[in-house]
């Protein structure tokens, strides 16, 4: 019987997880995939509104929780903050030994994940690349992609840039943003809603 593979999602901010948790849904409901479920950054921190409540909540288990928020609030504080990232997500990845990690937009601490990962020689899939900003995030955003080997966009322009900047169209997919799954629900619970029924007449 062959092993499951090992899929480590790492979230580092609570839209993050709001982002991808119908996509890590999917991989804990397949049969062939073992999610490892990493919490890092400030998803873990009350005062941005920790995820890990409504991670719990959701069902899932955490498999690795990542503290390295340096405090300041300052650009010297987030180089530092992706700096001690590295560090510690090298250190979660060599004892999990994932199959491919997943890293999430733009951040920071997305950049940490994205060279812990490359650097071990383990794939990386990145999720919204591709989308133009105008600020630091849109380096962040970029040099992500080029260290990705999996590309999972939103738009069709997305698309089209990350394959402009080099990327195998092969492995650049357009899956939109996940987060619509969750805008689906709410529009179908919302259809299958009768007030009279919860509140009478």
């Amino acid at each position: 019987m062959n092993r499951k593979r090992k899929i480590a999602v790492v979230v580092t901010a609570r839209p993050s997880y709001s982002r991808v948790k119908t996509a890590i849904q999917a991989i804990k409901n397949h049969p062939e995939l073992e999610l490892q479920l990493i919490v890092a950054a400030s998803a873990l921190l009350d005062r941005y509104g920790s995820a890990v409540n409504y991670i719990k909540k959701d069902g899932f288990e955490i498999h690795a929780k990542v503290f390295n928020v340096l405090e300041g609030e300052n650009l010297t504080a987030a180089a530092k903050t992706t700096g001690i990232g590295i560090l510690e997500l090298s250190t979660v990845f060599d004892n999990l030994k994932p199959d491919i990690v997943v890293t999430v937009a733009d951040r920071f601490e997305t950049m940490a994940t994205a060279i812990a990962a490359s650097y071990m020689n383990i794939p990386l899939a990145h999720i919204q690349g591709g989308e133009v900003t105008g600020n630091i995030d849109e380096k962040v955003r970029h040099a992500i992609t080029k260290l990705a080997d999996y590309h999972f966009v939103a738009s069709e322009s997305a698309k089209e840039r990350v394959i402009k900047l080099g990327e195998e169209p092969d492995f650049v997919y357009n899956t939109g943003c996940p987060s619509i799954d969750l805008a689906k629900d709410v529009q179908t619970s919302n259809l299958d809603f009768d007030p009279y029924q919860k509140y009478g007449e």
